[in-house]
């Protein structure tokens, strides 16, 4: 409970998450409600400036009139209490604070991908993936990729964008495209993002805050190489399949010449007919799937969403720069392929 404020035999406290004005029962307090309502009475008003006054009901209780939010108060926000004496006098006015921030460090950067340590020259996007749930429109002031000197690099991702998913705790950035495709006027006048040979550290820093506005745990730092620039799509005619012994649930594997897109191998492959949990290992170049139920002997198909990329954003029958006019985009048509195996 907090201190009173006083108008005459009336004041105002709050009791956990409801407000209540005392003495309700001296004066000339009415017991029923009046035809303005009790808002025209007491009214609660969540931050400043000018604001509805919080929604609620309202209860004579013994000696009080309480209001109860119909929402938790919440941590760091300012209530203001306003009571207006029914039998006149000038208004009583009270703040109130709501509980503390739990500011306790939770948050910190689980994984990025890619994984590996050299990316493509041309290399489209990074995921950041958060133990926790994150601030938006933070990336610009608490991301950065350094050079082999450890200087800033500017203009390296598309300006102003941020991909989060909705439990804001994986964060897509997209390596400005117009850098990436050959024969636009980015990438001559400046070049790509990265250069094949060339050193670069990812640094994300720890004050970045997470939705409850507490900073990370730690800060963060990935560094790798450019490697050569990958143009051509992928080709599942030469992924190489290995099938699974009947009566088992060892896991059919596909295992890819280069890395491919993380998150889109998570959901754009399936085997037809069976349920069961996906791994991506070795570096985003192998993906297994362990069924629910063991093997029956029998063909199956490995069913492929051409949508699914590589590093470069290259995906099934396209090359991501066959097209400089193209905008880069998460929405992918949904066609699929299907590769049979047979499982003994």
């Amino acid at each position: 409970m907090g201190m009173i404020a006083i108008a005459d035999s009336f004041y105002i406290q709050r009791d956990g998450d409801a407000f209540k004005v005392e003495g309700w029962n001296s004066g000339n307090a009415p017991r029923t409600e009046p035809a303005k309502g009790w808002s025209s009475v007491f009214a609660v008003y969540a931050g400043s400036g000018d604001v509805p006054p919080l929604l609620g009901r309202y209860a004579v209780e013994g000696r009080s009139l309480v209001f109860h939010p119909r929402f938790p108060i919440a941590p760091g926000v300012h209530y203001r209490a306003l009571f207006r004496p029914p039998g006149g006098g000038a208004p009583v006015e009270r703040i109130f604070e709501g509980p503390p921030r739990d500011v306790t460090p939770l948050a910190r950067v689980e994984r990025v991908y890619p994984s590996s340590d050299v990316l493509p020259s041309n290399q489209l996007r990074l995921y950041i993936y958060f133990s926790a749930a994150m601030s938006r429109a933070e990336a610009g002031e608490r991301m950065r990729l350094l050079d082999d000197k450890g200087r800033v690099l500017p203009g390296v991702f598309l300006p102003g964008e941020e991909l989060w998913d909705p439990g804001f705790r994986r964060l897509t950035m997209t390596f400005d495209p117009g850098r990436i495709k050959r024969g636009l006027t980015s990438n001559e006048a400046m070049g790509p993002p990265l250069v094949e040979g060339k050193r670069y550290t990812l640094v994300i820093d720890r004050d970045w805050p997470d939705a409850r506005g507490a900073n990370m745990v730690e800060g963060y730092r990935k560094s790798f190489r450019g490697g050569p620039a990958e143009r051509h799509p992928p080709d599942p005619a030469q992924w190489k399949l290995t099938a699974p012994k009947a009566g088992t649930s060892e896991a059919l594997s596909v295992n890819f010449p280069t890395p491919m897109n993380y998150p889109l191998l998570e959901r754009m492959l399936l085997v037809s007919g069976k349920h069961g949990t996906v791994t991506i290992d070795k570096d985003e170049t192998e993906w297994r799937f362990t069924p629910r139920e063991p093997w029956k002997a029998g063909d199956y198909k490995l069913v492929v969403d051409t949508g699914l990329e590589d590093l470069a954003g290259n995906h099934i029958g396209q090359a991501f720069d066959i097209d400089v006019f193209d905008h880069v985009t998460e929405h992918i048509a949904a066609n699929t392929i299907s590769l049979p195996f047979t499982v003994r």
